[in-house]
């Protein structure tokens, strides 16, 4: 059984922007490995300790699942809901996610612990640049309890319309989520293929394909035509895609 202190809804993801100047997340996680031995190995944890961190802490169980999430780290995904009981794909975008998903690859083959620092999308849609320690806890022997996790955000991005442009790992990971048709009706815009041209290569109406280029173009964050040419031009420079383009 566990437990999760209270949220307010008033509280604000702000509050704890701005730390890098704190102790090191390895000191932190050293700390709150500590009050988990002395919890014991009991099935039945109250976690409320650690509510007291400003860090954002979270546990998780051997199949990937957060089992615990302080008011800091709940605070951070407050707009998507309680990341207990799920997985990482299920509150994170897919580059997140994907981190994610290695750093715990990583733990459950043998790895002590592992930091790193990255940007992600918070749910307001701005990039955060964050600091993740995670660390393996099967030495506690503790029932469901697998991985430990501490999250610093370094900083905020400013928040004008410019800074809420996804970056460009997020681009090429939503870019590859549309399906292949989408994908190449993205391309041959990008390349300058008139609608009424799509159509006629595609088979469909150009009406139906410009209400699938603003789908694909709303799920990649760009506003028309020149603005996705500019978009994948950058992503297969950078190295991320080769459109042919």
């Amino acid at each position: 059984m566990f437990r999760e202190e209270g949220l307010e809804a008033s509280d604000e993801l702000t509050t704890h922007v701005g730390l890098a100047a704190g102790r090191p997340l390895s000191r932190i996680a050293d700390e709150i490995e500590e009050i988990l031995k002395a919890l014991g190995s009991g099935g039945d944890h109250d976690f409320s300790p650690l509510s007291d961190y400003s860090e954002c802490v979270f546990l998780k169980n051997a199949d990937g699942v957060c089992i615990y999430s302080n008011k800091a780290h709940r605070q951070l995904f407050a707009q998507i809901g309680s990341p207990i009981g799920r997985t990482a794909n299920a509150f994170l975008d897919a580059v997140g996610a994907a981190l994610s998903e290695r750093q715990d690859a990583l733990l459950f083959d043998g790895c002590r612990y592992c930091e790193c620092e990255h940007t992600n999308t918070g749910p307001d849609g701005l990039l955060y640049k964050m600091v993740t320690h995670k660390r393996s806890l099967q030495s506690l022997n503790a029932p469901g309890l697998a991985i430990l996790g501490v999250i610093r955000l370094e900083r905020q991005t400013d928040t004008d319309a410019a800074t809420r442009r996804l970056d460009l790992s997020t681009a090429c990971a939503r870019f590859r989520e549309l399906s292949d048709r989408d994908q190449e009706l993205c391309r041959q815009t990008a390349l300058g293929v008139s609608s009424r041209e799509l159509g006629e290569r595609l088979s469909m109406t150009t009406r139906g394909v410009e209400l699938r280029k603003q789908k694909a173009f709303s799920k990649l964050g760009v506003a028309k035509a020149v603005d996705l040419a500019r978009l994948l031009t950058r992503l297969q420079d950078r190295g991320y895609l080769d459109l042919g383009l």
